[in-house]
């Protein structure tokens, strides 16, 4: 199977909502619990495939993600989990992303 490219990449800041709006839960051998605190977003998909995940990577290195069929729709649910201000379009893409890193690489390992 092809790796994912990551294709956007943000650092949660002061300016997103700590927790977000949606809580992401994890069951493992330690049990059922909410993740640790998430420090950045990834939004990757497959080569030549047309739908996106949005990663969440928390503090501890665990990782949530939610599968989107477009990119729009994955930056909208990023926005509407951490945004704090106004949601909308800044030079056509997501406010939340505007001022990212803009990565066109394998998904690095996390």
């Amino acid at each position: 199977m092809p790796e994912l490219i990551t294709i956007k990449r943000v650092a949660l800041g002061p300016q997103h909502l700590r927790p977000g709006r949606t809580k992401h839960r994890i069951r493992d051998a330690k049990g059922a619990r909410e993740f640790a605190p998430f420090v950045a977003l990834e939004i990757a998909s497959y080569p030549n495939e047309h739908s996106y995940y949005l990663f969440h990577i928390s503090e501890n290195g665990e990782v949530a993600d939610t599968w989107h069929q477009t990119l729009e729709e994955a930056f909208d649910q990023a926005e509407w989990e951490f945004w704090s201000t106004t949601r909308g379009v800044v030079g056509g893409e997501s406010a939340l992303f505007a001022g990212s890193i803009d990565v066109i690489s394998p998904l690095h390992a996390i």
